[in-house]
């Protein structure tokens, strides 16, 4: 097992995913290749995370998405209608209907208040994390 595996047990090294971290309530959203992981309040937009935000007002309904490629590249994007209290990279709101890569050590935000520590894992994912940023999982929602 290697340094990177032992991180992360759960996580099949031999295919690139991102792991999302929250700290409360204690959240972990793994997720591969293939569709996006919807980001909301809406439960049909967003099934994985509706309920985890349904009493979260400032969580747009369709807040942000999630993709993974099958290269190991992967991307935050805001919907191109936005969110209203918007998405933030390492503090840097991002622009709506405009992919922007994640890396290992980012710092996602949805709103004031939503925190998440991302994580890459797998043989295609960016070398290290992003500059700047811290890389601790220990974040809160509040």
């Amino acid at each position: 097992m290697t340094p990177r595996d032992a991180r992360c047990p759960s996580c099949d090294s031999t295919r690139t995913h991102v792991l999302l971290i929250c700290g409360d309530p204690c959240l972990e959203l793994r997720h591969g290749p293939g569709p996006p992981l919807t980001l909301g309040r809406h439960p049909d937009w967003a099934p994985r995370t509706a309920a985890l935000f349904a009493d979260r007002p400032k969580i747009s309904r369709r807040h942000a998405s999630i993709t993974v490629e099958p290269d190991g590249t992967a991307w935050v994007e805001e919907p191109p209608a936005g969110s209203h209290n918007g998405t933030f990279l390492n503090n840097a709101r991002l622009a709506p209907g405009i992919r922007t890569p994640l890396r290992d050590g980012d710092q996602l935000r949805l709103g004031l208040r939503v925190s998440i520590a991302v994580r890459l894992y797998g043989p295609g994912t960016a070398t290290g994390p992003a500059t700047g940023t811290a890389a601790s999982p220990d974040i809160g929602i509040g």
